[in-house]
């Protein structure tokens, strides 16, 4: 199951695909902001129909530098592993860091 609540879009007004977010998450970094918001990525657990979401991760964030904040829950066991994958390895980008220093700390560490 894979449902998309929220996609950014291309310039063309065309939600991006999964793996044009995955490669938008590679590229740019993330806003760290998202961190307090389950750092990216959490178990679904919905106020309504619990059964038909059993096992699903959901993935919300948005980016630093571009528009396009999604909103992705899925329980594919391969999809979740990759969007986990690259989220964790975007977290771990100097930019990220630096970012992440300036929102916590109001400065960025030398």
């Amino acid at each position: 199951m894979l449902e998309i609540v929220e996609m950014g879009q291309n310039q063309n007004g065309r939600e991006f695909t999964i793996r044009e977010l995955i490669k938008l998450i590679e590229e740019h970094s993330l806003d760290p902001a998202y961190e307090q918001n389950g750092n990216f990525i959490f178990p679904y657990k919905p106020v309504r129909d619990a059964k038909r979401y059993q096992g699903c991760r959901a993935f919300f964030g948005d980016f630093a530098m571009i528009s396009c904040r999604f909103f992705i829950i899925t329980d594919e066991t391969v999809l979740i592993d990759e969007l986990i994958k690259v989220i964790r390895e975007n977290q771990q980008r100097i930019d990220y860091a630096r970012l992440r220093d300036l929102q916590v700390n109001g400065r960025v560490s030398p």
